[in-house]
């Protein structure tokens, strides 16, 4: 997860200047995210509208099962004809742009917000990584989590980090204290924590964005059965994996999930509200299809 240098040490500056004004991490990461969805949704446009060419060849496929009904050889001719036509990939929407840039998006943030101390401090990386091996054997068994950890135990480790400057661990300190999240200690994740920390309330609240997220997906983008590529019930399983990555990682990714999660509800009705593909198609289906065949 750590290839993503460039892109977390860009946005460790966005995250640092927004935990300068709110003096909080987990405002930073909430307002930081905000941000983020809003400079993206341009390409969550454009991934609409690339849907268009895909759902009115599928529409055209629906259309030509009940004409050559149980005539198999009609069939899958005039689809090759429709697919030639069309210019129709199978393979097109596999490399999207705009994965790409989510998944690249998700690795920069991910990484940014668990390496506070080059990312977002902006310390150096020998000095930090002459710290690291200050942690005691069980802390460094968690990979990827070393400079949360430093902050976490910066009381225990204050005599032995030598390798920073008294200005730096002050500013260690001010960005441990914004770890404190309405009383709830975001150095800390789900997994590991009691019931008392409160934690849980993390995974609980992915898992109700997420369902309710796939919930309003399929109620505003509602197909005809014969559209409908797998069952309803299938897309909550992959749906699920950010509520249990949640429950893994420490609150402050968790932080960044949850708010994804939230956004993309609010995105899902806008971008059907306005730009929606299924409504083009269901529009000029019919239409398309006597062109196509004609």
């Amino acid at each position: 997860m750590f290839g993503f240098d460039f892109v977390s040490k860009f946005f460790g500056y966005a995250l640092g200047y927004l935990f300068e004004i709110t003096g909080n991490y987990g405002t930073a990461v909430i307002l930081f995210t905000v941000a983020i969805c809003i400079i993206s949704f341009p390409l969550a446009v454009k991934k609409y509208k690339s849907e268009i060419p895909n759902l009115r060849f599928e529409a055209r496929v629906a259309s030509l099962k009940k004409e050559c009904g149980k005539d198999l050889k009609c069939f899958e001719e005039k689809k090759e004809e429709i697919a030639k036509k069309e210019g129709f990939n199978q393979f097109a929407g596999c490399m999207n742009i705009s994965l790409i840039f989510t998944f690249i998006i998700f690795g920069g943030v991910y990484s940014t917000i668990q390496r506070p101390l080059t990312n977002v401090l902006h310390i150096s990386e020998d000095a930090v990584s002459e710290a690291t091996g200050m942690l005691n054997d069980e802390q460094r068994k968690q990979k990827g989590t070393d400079q949360l950890d430093i902050v976490r135990s910066l009381d225990e480790l204050r005599s032995k980090l030598t390798m920073f400057s008294q200005e730096e661990i002050d500013r260690i300190a001010k960005l441990r204290s914004g770890f404190d999240f309405f009383g709830i200690n975001l150095l800390n994740s789900p997994k590991s924590s009691k019931f008392s920390d409160f934690l849980w309330v993390f995974p609980l609240m992915s898992f109700v964005f997420t369902l309710f997220g796939v919930f309003v997906s399929q109620k505003v983008r509602s197909t005809p059965d014969e559209l409908q590529g797998m069952s309803k019930y299938a897309v909550y399983i992959p749906a699920l994996i950010p509520v249990w990555f949640t429950y893994r990682v420490f609150a402050a990714v968790g932080i960044y999930l949850i708010m994804n999660s939230f956004i993309n509800i609010i995105q899902t009705w806008v971008l059907e509200k306005w730009f929606s593909p299924l409504k083009k198609v269901a529009k000029n289906e019919k239409k398309d299809f006597e062109l196509l065949t004609a």
